[in-house]
């Protein structure tokens, strides 16, 4: 229960707001492509490091050039403009590879390879891609309105054995309850048979001095008709 309402309170909207940013983007970048992009499938230019090419292989050639010079790691840099969209590389540290990025709205990245031609081919099937980049996106944010829906509905649902559960918890309860008292009636049996022990040796204490005194004295009494028996000359 609490995942599924923090599910709802929190990750579901961070989710659709997040969908909604992509897919508003890629949107926007379908439309700027679909203005830029050449409509002669002959036509080529790209501008690299401020030179316009108007050739796939020499733009290749360049692209390589440019990874050549770069120095740091993870630092990505501008480096020309393809189609409307701007182009940045870098070198990731993780992967040792170089990464093109292209932006106008969303940020997309394609690995670089060392054939010319086949970088330009992956650029260009990059930017083909957003259509289908967009339909997932849609997907998703679909699917995630129907799990929050889901959740919802699971929220609402009480729990499958509540009743169940709460039986057992009100016979633990009294199951506790009884034990208490158990204890209780132990401890104060307990302090009673204490109290009587220590009474009983006091009792006891009393009666054996009587009668250690009882029989000092019948023993000093015949002493001393013993003596006097003596002191006659009975003896």
């Amino acid at each position: 229960q609490y995942r599924l309402e923090d599910d709802i309170a929190r990750n579901f909207p961070q989710q659709i707001a997040k969908l909604t940013e992509i897919i508003d983007s890629y949107k926007a970048d379908i439309a700027h492509y679909s203005e830029h992009k050449s409509t002669d499938p002959e036509q080529f230019t790209m501008e690299i490091g401020g030179k316009v090419f108007t050739e796939k292989k020499e733009a290749g050639a360049a692209l390589l050039a440019v990874c050549k010079d770069i120095k740091t790691v993870d630092a990505a840099m501008d480096i020309g403009n393809y189609q409307g969209f701007n182009m940045r590389i870098q070198f990731d540290g993780w992967s040792k590879e170089f990464i093109l990025s292209v932006k106008h709205e969303a940020v997309s990245k394609v690995h670089l390879g060392a054939d010319a031609l086949g970088n330009i081919t992956r650029i260009n099937n990059l930017l083909d891609s957003y259509p289908e980049k967009l339909s997932e996106a849609q997907q998703r944010l679909e699917t995630v309105y129907e799990q929050m829906a889901n959740a919802k509905e699971e929220v609402g649902k009480p729990f499958p054995k509540e009743e169940e559960l709460n039986q057992k918890l009100e016979r633990l309860s009294e199951l506790n309850a009884l034990l208490n008292m158990d204890e209780r009636e132990d401890a104060e049996a307990e302090v009673s048979e204490s109290d009587e022990k220590e009474e009983r040796p006091a009792r006891g204490s009393i009666h054996e001095k009587l009668q250690i005194y009882k029989e000092k004295s019948q023993r000093e009494s015949e002493t001393g008709k013993d003596n006097r028996k003596r002191d006659f000359g009975l003896e």
